[in-house]
């Protein structure tokens, strides 16, 4: 009687993976470290992880500063597993720029258009430190690392805007926000408007100075 062939071992099983040259770098190192499938739950959330851990990082020590090992030792991970998931420390920069929170959906939800650009304000305020800190680096290195500022515009500048211009439609629809509004000036009236508390312009800040920030830009732009 024939004995049955067994199908072929998949090159990612066990350790057909180590034979695989694709599974190791050229030094030998393996890409992937045993246990954690590329592209895996586990693998994603460590991947957003480290990305988060370097936005803070870069917010604090700019992108000069910026250490792979800090970033590592903050994480809780190996500085190996950082260089797995971010081969270059620009990797792990515009990684980081991605995880700069935006105005996407901060505008959206219950309440009039009134109160859903309050909340917004408020938001955006307690927001700022990190996307001051991350333009003014991406800025710096404008000419020797420019795909931060890239990635500063691609992922945090462009997206507000279009925010902003949803916004600005639906509030023009509901008849509270005046027609013909651009949507890049009111783009950089809000942004101008919350950086202020970094520079000392506004001295009331919290509660009240979120209410002043909102009474200030809704003058400027409420039918």
């Amino acid at each position: 009687m024939a004995t049955a062939k067994k199908p072929p071992v998949s090159p990612t099983d066990g350790a057909a993976a180590e034979l695989n040259p694709e599974n190791r770098t050229a030094g030998g190192r393996r890409r992937v470290p045993l246990g954690i499938r590329e592209g895996g739950a586990e693998w994603e959330r460590l991947h957003t992880q480290l990305a988060v851990t370097a936005l803070g990082v870069l917010a604090e020590r700019g992108y000069a500063d910026m250490v792979m090992d800090e970033v590592a030792e903050r994480a809780g991970a190996s500085k190996r597993t950082v260089y797995r998931h971010y081969p270059t420390k620009v990797d792990l920069a515009v990684a980081a720029i991605r995880q700069v929170p935006t105005f996407t959906g901060l505008t959206d939800g219950g309440g009039t258009i009134a109160e859903r650009l309050a909340r917004a304000l408020a938001i955006g305020a307690d927001r700022t430190p990190v996307f001051a800190a991350v333009l003014a680096t991406a800025i710096v290195h404008r000419d020797t690392v420019p795909e931060l500022l890239s990635a500063v515009r691609e992922h945090v500048v462009v997206p507000r805007q279009e925010a902003i211009a949803d916004f600005l439609a639906d509030g023009v629809a509901q008849g509270e926000i005046r027609p013909g509004l651009d949507p890049l000036a009111v783009a950089a009236l809000v942004i101008g408007v919350i950086t202020q508390h970094l520079d000392g312009t506004r001295t009331v800040h919290g509660k009240a100075g979120a209410r002043i920030d909102f009474e200030h830009v809704w003058s400027m732009i409420g039918a």
